[in-house]
C-alpha cells in the first residue's frame, strides 16, 4: 500500500530568501536596552559630575642636621687663597670592614700640584668614618691609611680581587689612585703595582667599577675632564687658557676619551685600546668630547649587562651600551633601537628620549623623568648641575616610589670663570614623584641651608629602616641628614651575592611582587656626581604588609625564587 508523506514545515523566510540575514527575536529588545543604558549614562554624567580622586598629599622634608653629634667633622678643602677648581667634593658609601654597617669615604683637595703644600695639608687629606651602626662615625683616617692628600675629585667603590672587602679607587687632578682592602680595616696604595694611575697631565673626574667583559672580575672605567699637552705644565695650561685657576675651556685644554682598564687577576690591569668604544666626538671638531662629569651604569635595555651613562659639563649626555663581547656602541636614538628601554633619558631633558618601557627599572623610570625637569641649557652662564646627576635616588616615603634628592647648585657663577668671594650656595631640595610630575616636598625644620653641595649620596646610616643623606660641600664641611620621616610604612632591603659571575651581581634583575604591584630595580653601583650611594637595594612597600614572592634574574641567566617569612628586615641572598 503506498503511503503518503506528510507535509513539509514550512521554510523560514530566511532560507527563502538566500542573501537576507536572519534577525535574532530579542535583539530588538537588547538594542532598546543597550540605547536606554547609554542615555541615562549621559543622564548621571549631566547630573552627578564625577568628583576628582583625592590628590596625594606632599610629605614635608623632615631631616635632621645631625653632623655635629654623628662624629663627623670632614671639611673639604680648595686650597689655598685660591680655589683650584669648585666641582670637587665627593663621598661614597662603602662596608669596608663588612660589619653590616654604612661607612664614609671623603674625597678631599689640597693646592696645585705645583705649589707646596706647607704645614696644613694634613687638613686636607681625604678621610674614612667607620660606623658603628647607631649612626655615629669615628675618624680612622690615618689607621687604615687613606690621609691621602691630593687634589681629588671623587671616588669609586668595589672588590676588584673578589676577596669579600670594597676596594677604593680616587680621582684626581693628575695621576689617581687605587687603594686595595687588605681586610684588616687598613688599606694599601697599590696603583703602581695595578697599573690604573693614568698620567699626571690628565683631569678625572667620575669612575665606576662594572665587569663590562663578563668574565667575573671587574673592571674599571674612568672619565676625564680634560687633559693637557704633557710638555705643558698645568699652570702653563691654564695661562694659556687665560682663565685664572677655575676650570677651563677648551684652549689649553683637550677633550681625551674615558680609560677603559680590564681586570687581569692577581691585582693586575691593562689599558683597553679605543677605550672599548667608548668614545663620544664632537661632531664640530672631531675630537672627544671634553669636560665628562660622571659615568652611571645602568641596565638600559633589560638583557642582563651594565651600559654606561656619560654627563658632561657644557654637552649633552651620551649613553653607551654594552655589546657583550668587551666593547660599547653609542646609543643613537636610530630606528633600529626599540628596545632600549627608559634608561636614554636619564639625565637631562635635551638628550635620548626613548619612550618608557612598561617593566622598565624603577630607578631608571625615575632618573629619566626627574633629568627633564632642571630645564636649564648647557649654554646657560649659570650651570645648573642637577640635569648632571647632581643628586641621589631614594624612597623617602617607602611607598614603593623614588624621592630624588639635589643639591640644587651650581657648578659655579660664571661657567669660564671663578670669582673669589662670589656666593653660589643654594638650598638643597626634596623632590617626590607624583606621576607626571616632581613636586617640591615642603621644608620641615632649619635643615635647608644654602650649601654648596657636590657629592650628594643615601644609606641607612642609622639601621631604622629610612634612608638619611650625606652631603659632601666644596670647601666646606660635610652635612648629614637623618630622615625623620616615620611614615610607618613597610620595607624590604635586598642584598645581592653572586656565585656564577661577578659577586656584587652587578646587572642582576630584581622583582618584588606584593598584591598589588610589582616593584622592580636592577643591581649596579649606585653612582651620582661626585657621589656613590649604598649598593642594597631598598623596596618601599606603601600599603602592602606582605610580600607575595621575590624573583631573582641573575646575570649568570638563572632564575631564583623565594618568599620572605617577614619583612621592615634586610635580606642577602646568594645565588644558589
Amino acid at each position: 500500500m503506498n503511503q503518503v508523506a506528510p507535509n513539509p514545515l514550512p521554510r523560514p523566510a530566511s532560507a527563502e530568501a538566500p542573501g537576507r540575514a536572519a534577525v535574532p527575536p530579542l535583539l530588538p529588545v537588547v538594542v532598546t536596552l543597550v540605547v536606554a543604558a547609554i542615555i541615562l549614562s549621559v543622564a548621571f554624567a549631566i547630573l552627578f559630575p564625577a568628583t576628582a580622586g583625592p590628590v596625594q598629599p606632599v610629605p614635608a622634608a623632615r631631616f635632621t642636621n645631625i653632623t655635629e653629634a654623628s662624629g663627623i667633622h670632614f671639611v673639604h678643602q680648595q686650597g689655598l687663597a685660591e680655589s683650584p677648581t669648585t666641582l670637587g667634593g665627593g663621598v661614597v658609601v662603602l662596608d669596608y670592614d663588612r660589619d653590616g654597617h654604612p661607612d664614609l669615604f671623603f674625597v678631599n683637595g689640597t693646592t696645585w700640584p705645583w705649589e707646596e703644600m706647607g704645614p696644613w695639608s694634613h687638613a686636607a687629606a681625604c678621610a674614612l668614618y667607620h660606623n658603628d651602626g647607631h649612626g655615629h662615625f669615628t675618624d680612622v683616617s690615618r689607621e687604615a691609611g687613606l690621609d691621602l692628600v691630593t687634589q681629588g675629585m671623587s671616588a669609586a667603590v668595589g672588590d676588584y680581587d673578589n676577596d669579600g672587602f670594597p676596594d677604593i679607587y680616587v680621582t684626581c687632578v693628575g695621576a689617581n689612585h687605587l687603594f686595595h682592602n687588605r681586610g684588616d680595616g687598613t688599606f694599601e696604595d697599590v696603583t703602581l703595582a695595578a697599573g690604573v694611575g693614568g698620567d699626571d697631565h690628565t683631569w678625572s673626574t667620575g669612575a665606576t667599577w662594572i665587569d663590562y667583559d663578563g668574565d667575573g672580575k671587574l673592571d674599571l672605567v674612568v672619565a676625564h675632564y680634560a687633559s693637557w699637552p704633557q710638555e705643558v705644565s698645568l699652570a702653563m695650561a691654564f695661562t694659556i687658557a687665560d682663565i685664572g685657576r677655575s676650570y677651563g675651556a677648551p684652549t689649553g685644554f683637550v677633550g681625551v676619551p674615558p680609560s677603559v682598564y680590564r681586570n687581569l687577576g692577581h691585582g693586575k690591569f691593562v689599558l683597553v685600546p679605543g677605550s672599548a668604544g667608548l668614545r663620544n666626538l664632537d661632531p664640530s671638531t672631531g675630537l672627544p668630547t671634553a669636560k665628562a662629569l660622571a659615568v652611571v651604569p645602568v641596565d638600559a635595555n633589560g638583557d642582563g649587562k651594565l651600559d654606561l651613562l656619560f654627563s658632561y659639563h657644557t654637552a649633552d649626555n651620551a649613553l653607551f651600551l654594552n655589546q657583550g663581547d668587551g666593547t660599547f656602541k653609542q646609543w643613537t636614538g636610530g630606528a633600529d633601537n626599540r628596545n632600549e628601554g627608559a634608561a636614554a633619558g636619564l639625565a637631562s631633558a635635551s638628550l635620548l628620549p626613548l619612550a618608557q618601557a612598561p617593566d622598565t627599572d624603577e630607578r631608571l623610570a625615575a632618573l629619566q623623568s626627574v633629568g627633564a625637569i632642571g630645564g636649564h641649557h648647557h649654554d646657560e652662564p649659570q650651570l645648573h648641575l642637577r640635569g648632571k646627576l647632581d643628586g641621589a635616588l631614594f624612597d623617602y616615603e617607602l611607598d614603593g616610589h623614588f624621592g630624588f634628592f639635589t643639591g640644587d647648585g651650581r657648578a659655579e657663577p660664571d661657567v669660564n670663570k671663578f670669582e673669589q668671594g662670589r656666593d653660589f650656595a643654594t638650598v638643597p631640595q626634596l623632590l617626590l614623584n607624583r606621576g607626571k610630575s616632581w613636586v617640591p616636598a615642603p621644608i620641615a625644620g632649619d635643615w635647608a641651608r644654602p650649601m654648596v653641595a657636590r657629592g650628594i649620596a643615601v644609606a641607612d646610616f642609622d639601621g631604622d629602616g629610612y634612608d638619611d643623606v650625606i652631603i659632601a660641600q666644596n670647601n666646606g664641611p660635610a652635612v648629614l641628614l637623618r630622615n625623620d620621616l616615620r611614615s610607618g610604612l613597610p620595607w624590604l632591603r635586598v642584598k645581592l651575592v653572586a656565585t656564577r659571575s661577578q659577586p656584587e651581581a652587578g646587572g642582576a634583575r630584581v622583582e618584588v611582587h606584593t598584591p598589588r604591584r610589582i616593584l622592580v630595580q636592577t643591581m649596579a653601583p649606585a653612582m651620582g656626581f661626585m657621589a656613590q650611594s649604598e649598593s642594597a637595594l631598598t623596596f618601599g612597600l606603601g600599603d602592602d604588609t606582605r610580600v607575595r614572592k621575590l624573583v631573582i634574574y641573575w646575570p649568570s641567566g638563572q632564575r631564583q625564587e623565594l618568599r620572605p617569612e617577614a619583612i621592615n628586615q634586610t635580606l642577602v641572598i646568594r645565588e644558589p
